[in-house]
């Protein structure tokens, strides 16, 4: 069964997204990652394991956009679906999100309903 990175520089949303997965009988393993630093070596040692990235938009130090197109540039990893799980909803940061990764898997503005979470992400566990 993949793993689920969960990169947000809130502990209190990353506790939130794993009471969301836990209550909805998600049974996949969670890495946390509290910036794209962070994130980027929890994935440098676990990248054959994940299935699925959750991405927060606005963090400090490396923003998840920034964490976005380092992923993209390394074949072994780009592949690996990312859902942005972010507070910055405009149109036009949905257009930039989708301009620097045509194939985002889900885009989902805080705050959001659990089930509309649950239902963009199940696609991509194994």
């Amino acid at each position: 069964m993949g793993k689920i990175l969960i990169v947000d520089d809130s502990a209190l949303e990353r506790e939130l997204l794993m009471e969301i997965l836990h209550g909805s009988a998600i049974q996949n393993e969670c890495l946390h990652a509290s910036n794209g630093d962070e994130a980027i070596e929890i994935l440098g040692r676990n990248y054959k394991d994940i299935c699925l990235i959750l991405l927060d938009w606005q963090m400090p130090e490396m923003s998840g956009l920034e964490f976005m197109e380092g992923v993209l540039k390394v074949p072994a990893v780009a592949k690996i679906p990312i859902v942005m799980v972010t507070a910055s909803g405009t149109e036009d940061n949905k257009k930039k999100v989708k301009s620097i990764n045509p194939n985002i898997a889900g885009y989902i503005i805080k705050p959001y309903e659990p089930t509309i979470l649950v239902e963009t992400i199940k696609p991509f566990l194994n």
